[in-house]
């Protein structure tokens, strides 16, 4: 470009002839008087700038000049840039990199934390700048003798700043694939702690792997398919969770973040398949922070509970809620224990229940169906305190109920059940729901106390008794899958004999399971079988 431009010779010192320092100099001590041999129309300014004259240095020639033609813009440029930016991030490949030093960046997150690199270590710069390790084993060093994470593959994504300087590289997050995480459930406080540590940290993100819960030594359950990521900032956690948790499409959400002083926490659980949502927010006081307090909102299908709560030590406090579903509403309060078993006592207590929705809905349902209702989870055990004011039925026989029930290991035991039977009189109910592999049985004893007999006789169609006695027990047991009842004892004023008790048990059977459950709780089958054992 510069060889093409054509300058011509000029002698510039003419220049200076035109400018005069003598009387300049001479007149040093009047120091104002020095601005006045500037005079502009004394130098003539035109015969000073004509010697600059652009047109007379052809700069127009730069016009000329075709950036897409010439070859060094078009090709030598870019491959250059290509080239030098290939090899800024190829060069890291021909580093070595300590082990001990990627471990701690690893395990930053505490310091009691133990990473254990099995494997080689190397540098990716494709699809993004990092550094790969294969076989990660992390433990916990108050527990040396499990792990408590375990990964074939690791990666560290690196800035593209300082590339080339090794000891300057600047981590941007951590990913682990194709991972396992042993959680034990008594020591939830210890993985707490861990995050709880709040300090600008590496993002981390979990992907293709499985988190195992379990108790002490015993297996308790495991979340497959789990893709996790956290980020750790100064101020806030935040946690989400995709996994496949019994059969299920499972999904977590968790933020914290601190503000004056308080911590506060939002949670959202959701499995798709079971329709099932547990959200809730709450606050933790820097003074106090093993109590949460704040609302809860459980969702299944129609039904819904929403409350004021505490968190305590693994445990929901229930202080005030309301329960509804499509059957039922009232109020629930009572406790909860989420490790390292589903542990609750509840005491809930309707306004009113819909006992002709609640069986017709049963009825929509499968065989199978019907019979795995009575299978209760293994998992799930507590105590439940039921009791409704009202009842909405066809025939207004039972007018409230009050029972109290516990969970065992799949088994129900129902140490009282007590029914208002109105003018009528009362029944009340103690047995247990026994389940196997095999079978599902409902063994049972139960009290009938008959206040009013006239009323009773006319209720079910009775009119060639004055009377009938005034209590009644019987045991017995239903085999609940296959929908047939048998008799042990019944006792009017004296115990009956076998052969009546025989009698009595096949009338119900032929009558009440005449059609399965479809025919248990119709009333005109049972007053029907009412009246064909009076006598």
């Amino acid at each position: 470009m510069f060889k093409n431009m054509y300058v011509k010779t000029h002698k510039y010192l003419k220049i200076f002839k035109l400018i005069s320092f003598k009387g300049i100099f001479n007149k040093l001590n009047n120091f104002i008087k020095f601005f006045k041999y500037f005079s502009i129309k004394k130098y003539e300014i035109r015969k000073f700038y004509k010697y600059f004259d652009p047109q007379e240095y052809r700069f127009n020639y730069i016009k000329r000049i075709s950036t897409l033609k010439n070859k060094y813009f078009l090709i030598h440029l870019p491959v250059a840039i290509i080239f030098f930016g290939f090899l800024y991030f190829a060069i890291p490949t021909f580093y070595n990199y300590d082990k001990s030093k990627i471990e701690k960046i690893i395990c930053s997150y505490d310091k009691n934390l133990q990473c254990f690199i099995k494997g080689k270590i190397s540098y990716n710069f494709f699809p993004s700048p990092r550094i790969n390790v294969k076989k990660l084993i992390i433990k916990d060093s108050l527990n040396k003798k499990n792990t408590f994470i375990k990964s074939e593959n690791v990666s560290l994504k690196l800035s593209i700043k300082n590339l080339l300087a090794k000891e300057k590289h600047v981590y941007k997050s951590l990913k682990i694939k194709n991972y396992e995480i042993s959680l034990n459930l008594k020591k939830i406080k210890r993985y707490n702690n861990i995050f709880n540590k709040i300090d600008n940290r590496l993002p981390a993100v979990f992907s293709k792997g499985k988190i195992i819960l379990f108790d002490e030594k015993e297996y308790v359950a495991a979340i497959y398919d789990t893709n996790l990521n956290f980020k750790i900032n100064s101020d806030s956690v935040k946690v989400k969770l995709n996994g496949n948790f019994l059969d299920d499409d499972l999904k977590i959400d968790f933020f914290s973040k601190k503000k004056n002083n308080t911590e506060l926490n939002d949670f959202r659980i959701k499995m798709s398949k079971l329709n099932f949502l547990l959200k809730g927010d709450f606050s933790k006081p820097q003074k106090d922070k093993n109590i949460l307090t704040g609302n809860l909102l459980i969702k299944k299908d129609k039904s819904k509970i929403s409350g004021i709560i505490d968190y305590i030590d693994n445990e929901i406090i229930i202080k005030k809620s309301n329960a509804r579903n499509s059957f039922a509403d009232g109020k629930l309060e009572g406790k909860i224990k989420l490790l390292p078993y589903f542990i609750f006592d509840l005491d809930l207590s309707l306004n009113s229940l819909n006992f002709t929705k609640i069986y017709n809905s049963f009825l929509s349902l499968s065989k199978t169906s019907q019979n795995e209702l009575f299978k209760i989870n293994k998992k799930i055990n507590g105590k439940l305190t039921l009791s409704s004011d009202k009842i909405y039925s066809g025939y207004n026989l039972v007018k409230s109920f009050e029972s109290r029930m516990n969970f065992n290991n799949g088994n129900v035991l129902i140490d009282q059940f007590l029914v208002n039977l109105g003018k009528l009189g009362a029944a009340d109910l103690l047995g247990s729901i026994n389940n196997d592999k095999k079978y599902s049985n409902f063994r049972f004893e139960s009290n009938i106390f008959v206040d009013n007999q006239k009323k009773f006789l006319s209720k079910f169609g009775i009119y060639n008794k004055k009377s009938i006695p005034s209590n009644l027990f019987i045991s017995g047991n239903f085999d609940l899958e296959n929908q047939r009842a048998t008799f042990y004892e019944i006792v009017f004023k004296d115990k009956l004999k076998n052969e009546d008790v025989d009698y009595v048990e096949k009338e119900f059977n032929n009558l009440m399971f005449e059609d399965g459950y479809n025919t248990l709780f119709h009333f005109s089958q049972f007053k029907e079988f009412v009246k064909s054992i009076s006598n």
